[in-house]
């Protein structure tokens, strides 16, 4: 095993044989090769770590990776045991059913030297089909990306709350001391588990660098278990929104109090017909109302003050925003 290992890239895995010789490949043609690999098995009934098995055996990969398995827990749990092993400097969440650019890790790497090891980097993405072709995305691709280098904790949550930068935990690396020092960990159990997970990292991320490459190839799949059946996770997208409310209300700053706002409106425009979510998370739109407004820009503000105003105005927010949810 390599000593001294820079990136560690955690990837849970649950039947994505369909997928998973893809990523695979994207980390065997990596330029640059000072990374582990975490590979966590939670409990994939299909042939996915058959596949993965006799790749690496029959590749030449260059870098080092541990195969951990686990009883199917769920995405949160087998990331968790991602962060407990990882040895690198910095950490990196990477689905399984997605891929990197061959430049991935050298990009990542060159870029903290060059900014003297910052606590965060964020970069763009592309949006793939289930066959690896280029797809149209207007989500998340903020100006941000463009405009800046090095930014603070509070301008990326501000982008956050706008959706310029996606909330999802592929979107960003990380160092390791960031997720041990406050003990950051994803809620166990729970879907939606970036949206209280990805804000902590990005407010306790004092130097983040900005990459406006596009290095993450996301994979949009169709037929999600969610679109049938959304009834089964709005306690869990109220428990994950009022996590993050609690972590407002220990920290206090107008850019938290928008990304709480934020994460109520999508979680609504997610699930349209539902009043009874709705009346949930109306406390928490109230409590967060001046931050979230006060961060917007002056033009739309007169939308934002009615969307929050009723149950009408968020549907008619929702026919606008779209869904952003995996």
């Amino acid at each position: 095993m390599k000593k001294n290992v820079l990136l560690s890239i955690i990837v849970p895995i649950y039947n994505v044989e369909k997928y998973i010789g893809s990523l695979v490949n994207s980390l065997v043609k990596q330029t640059n090769k000072n990374f582990e690999v975490i590979f966590i098995d939670d409990g994939s009934t299909d042939e996915s770590m058959q596949i993965l098995k006799e790749i690496m055996a029959s590749s030449e990969q260059e870098f080092s990776f541990k195969l951990l398995q686990q009883v199917n827990q769920g995405l949160s749990s087998a990331r968790n045991i991602g962060i407990l092993n990882a040895t690198g400097e910095y950490i990196f969440f990477l689905d399984s059913d997605d891929e990197i650019e061959i430049n991935f890790v050298e990009t990542i790497l060159t870029s903290c030297y060059k900014y003297s090891q910052p606590d965060t980097l964020i970069f763009d993405y592309s949006s793939i089909d289930e066959f690896g072709n280029a797809l149209d995305s207007n989500y998340g691709h903020g100006s941000i990306y463009r405009q800046k280098d090095l930014c603070t904790s509070e301008q990326i949550l501000t982008a956050l709350s706008k959706d310029e930068i996606p909330t999802t935990a592929w979107s960003f690396v990380t160092k390791r001391s960031v997720i041990e020092k406050h003990d950051l960990l994803f809620s166990v159990g729970k879907k939606f588990e970036d949206t209280n997970f990805t804000p902590k990292v990005f407010y306790f991320s004092k130097n983040i660098v900005v990459i406006s490459l596009r290095l993450y190839r996301y994979r949009q799949r169709s037929g999600s278990i969610m679109s049938k059946h959304p009834e089964k996770f709005f306690s869990d997208a109220i428990f994950v929104t009022y996590d993050l409310l609690d972590f407002y209300d220990q920290y206090k700053i107008r850019e938290l109090g928008a990304v709480v706002g934020r994460s109520v409106m999508t979680t609504l425009s997610s699930f349209p017909d539902s009043k009874k979510l709705y009346n949930e998370l109306n406390p928490i739109r109230k409590k967060v109302f001046k931050d979230h407004i006060s961060i917007e820009k002056r033009h739309i503000k007169r939308i934002k003050m009615y969307v929050f105003s009723s149950y009408v105005g968020y549907k008619l927010y929702s026919l606008v925003k779209g869904k952003h949810w995996k």
